[in-house]
């Protein structure tokens, strides 16, 4: 081997030496730095997104109670107030005011009846008196020998026909007091028909419809003359699928933005006890405050606060899943990555509950945990600690 040779080997053995000593640095190096997140508690709000419109709570509809007559005056319109017994509209009254004044007469004619079939009573009862008398004494004449039979006979029929006047006098008297008791219904049902030719609301609220319209024939018909909003309250009306109406319970909160107004606050009221078969969908009633800008039909959006609840929590980025179901990367303090099953539950600004499976104070790998294997070492650089209480 000459001087070259030596030279060139010298420098291969320093080379490789080198190599040697660089190649723990280069194995730390290959370590790779992984995000994590610590385990926590934070408070969670189970919530159903809705949309719905808005409707009257209680919608009173005003019809005519008789028929047939013309409207001669309206005193109200859309929007305006009105309390229980206003007075709305008025009907034509000529015909029935006649009606009454024939009602009333035939009342009148009733009662003279009356006192005639009385007076007529007075004198049947009379005639009977006199006639009983002179019976009860020819009764005692004949046994006396007194009297002839025949004479006897003639007392008896005379007795007889005047108990049989009395009692058709008396029995006339009871039908003329009965067709009086006739006369005053008639005449309270005529006097009854004219009161209704004034068309009072029936509740206090605002007329959110109306139908009459002077020189109109007032009959009862698919549409009502007015409609009220009782207690002028109105409330949300929602659709919601059968999964989430079984979550929601009467008094949750709600809240809504309400076109025009901006966000409110509401209650559920009301959830129908029956599902439609064909949509799936059960109705929901939110009451409202009382707001002068909400009118029936507009447009409302937002959810409905179903449960709170504090739970486990870690960011939803570090929820995976896959055949088995969910799962994350835990990291012990050595930096090995563990796969752990885990049961999750509400997401909630960006956190997602853990029923299962993990500890608070645990860490698992934020991002990218679908790059690393179970038994991966890594390199973690904590975040802070994130809840949401």
């Amino acid at each position: 081997m000459n001087a070259f040779s030596l030279r060139l080997a010298a420098r291969l053995i320093m080379a490789l030496g080198l190599i040697f000593a660089a190649a723990p640095s280069l194995v730390a190096q290959e370590i790779p730095k992984v995000t994590v997140a610590e385990a926590g508690r934070a408070s969670f709000i189970g919530q159903v997104a809705i949309t719905g419109t808005l409707v009257a709570r209680d919608e009173v509809m005003v019809n005519p109670q008789v028929g047939g007559q013309q409207i001669t005056v309206v005193h109200v319109d859309i929007g305006d107030q009105v309390q229980a017994g206003d007075l709305l509209a008025e009907l034509d009254r000529e015909t029935l005011e006649i009606q009454v004044a024939q009602a009333r007469a035939e009342k009148d004619r009733a009662e003279a009846f009356v006192l005639q079939a009385r007076a007529q009573v007075n004198l049947a009862e009379a005639s009977f008196t006199s006639a009983q008398t002179n019976y009860e004494r020819d009764i005692t004449l004949l046994k006396s020998g007194t009297i002839t039979q025949a004479k006897f006979d003639q007392s008896e029929t005379t007795f007889k026909a005047a108990q049989a006047s009395l009692a058709s006098a008396q029995h006339g008297l009871a039908v003329a007091k009965v067709q009086v008791v006739q006369a005053a219904i008639q005449l309270q049902l005529a006097e009854l028909n004219l009161s209704y030719t004034q068309i009072t609301a029936q509740a206090t609220g605002v007329i959110s419809a109306r139908n009459a319209l002077i020189g109109a024939v007032a009959n009862a018909g698919p549409e009502p003359m007015f409609r009220i909003i009782r207690d002028n309250l109105i409330e949300v009306s929602t659709k919601v699928i059968e999964t989430d109406i079984a979550r929601i319970s009467v008094g949750d909160e709600a809240t809504l933005r309400i076109s025009g107004l901006g966000e409110m606050t509401g209650e559920v009221r009301r959830i129908s006890p029956r599902v439609d078969q064909l949509s799936r969908l059960g109705e929901v009633r939110i009451s409202l405050s009382r707001n002068p800008g909400l009118r029936v039909g507009i447009f409302a959006g937002g959810w409905i606060s179903t449960e709170h609840f504090d739970a486990v929590a870690i960011p939803e980025s570090a929820v995976m899943s896959d055949a088995d179901g969910d799962f994350a990367q835990v990291v012990d303090s050595d930096g090995i990555i563990h796969k752990r099953r885990i049961e999750t539950g509400l997401i909630w600004s960006g956190l997602r509950a853990i029923r299962s499976g993990l500890a608070e104070g645990e860490t698992v790998v934020l991002l990218a945990g679908a790059f690393f294997r179970e038994g991966d070492k890594v390199d973690p650089i904590q975040i802070s600690a994130r809840t949401n209480k």
